[in-house]
């Protein structure tokens, strides 16, 4: 490790021993980074590949807002269920650090639970799911949500929302924003009514849940924001043959580095290669 400059002229010079001091607080803060990064993967593994999930291949990217410890607020779930239908989730805590990575497991986890033992119902999930969060009492965090649940023998998607960004659908070059179903965000109302949407899918069509850090920046609103996503996957979805979604995230325009962004890339197979490469 080099060490810094001597002082300028008439300044006082540093106490003795300050280089031995710089490099034990160098050295813990990398140790606290590690583990912070080591907690993050166990909270939230992501994926390094694209996964298939019956009809659907899907893929992740998560960039937490705080780089210096790694924690952030921002979730995603993406499972098949009992019942065949393939349920998929985003979501966003407020708030930054290890009290939102807790609310985020919390979360999380009782999504997972709910699936296997009470409904894959995207609307009774997040009702649900807002109780899990009041019962956890004054400390209780808000939590901003999409669910959706896509039935292949139907080839549709339901889907609900919780104070959360619509899902962005992908077609032959053109993409739209998802007519949004009402729906507050988790944590904020004791008995809140969440509405429902449905939309048929089609094969190679393109699915993108994403959390507001992939649009919100302070120096544009978030038309501005949204424009470049919708541009990419214009292009994306327009060109010949389906790109791999890996690509895809890669080519995204760069996340809002002040907040925690969490994107999830849908894709529905077609037929022939169900269960393939």
């Amino acid at each position: 490790m080099s060490h810094p400059p001597p002082p300028p002229p008439g300044l006082n010079p540093p106490p003795p021993g300050w280089h031995d001091r710089l490099a034990e607080v160098e050295s813990q803060l990398a140790a606290e980074h590690r583990l912070a990064a080591e907690l993050q993967h166990i909270l939230l593994p992501i994926p390094a590949t694209p996964v298939d999930l019956g009809a659907l291949r899907v893929a992740v990217r998560y960039l937490p807002a705080e780089r210096a410890n790694r924690v952030g607020g921002d979730w995603f779930h993406a499972a098949e269920a009992p019942d065949g239908s393939v349920v998929l989730a985003v979501g966003d805590v407020a708030g930054h650090g290890l009290g939102a990575a807790a609310t985020m497991a919390q979360v999380r986890h009782a999504l997972a639970t709910l699936l296997i033992t009470t409904t894959t119902a995207p609307a009774e999930l997040l009702a649900h799911l807002n109780h899990v969060l009041l019962a956890a009492g004054a400390d209780t965090r808000t939590v901003t949500a999409v669910v959706a649940r896509y039935d292949a023998t139907t080839g549709t998607l339901t889907w609900a929302q919780a104070g959360h960004p619509p899902p962005l659908h992908a077609r032959g070059g053109r993409t739209i924003e998802l007519d949004r179903p009402s729906g507050p965000l988790l944590g904020a109302f004791r008995e809140p009514c969440y509405g429902t949407a449905v939309t048929a899918l089609d094969a190679h069509d393109l699915l993108v849940f994403y959390t507001d850090g992939l649009v919100e920046h302070r120096r544009h609103s978030l038309a501005e924001g949204l424009a470049p996503v919708v541009e990419t996957l214009d292009r994306i979805s327009g060109a010949r043959g389906p790109a791999p979604l890996s690509d895809l995230l890669a080519q995204l325009p760069p996340a809002n580095p002040e907040d925690d962004t969490c994107i999830l890339a849908v894709r529905l197979l077609a037929r022939d290669v169900i269960g393939g490469a």
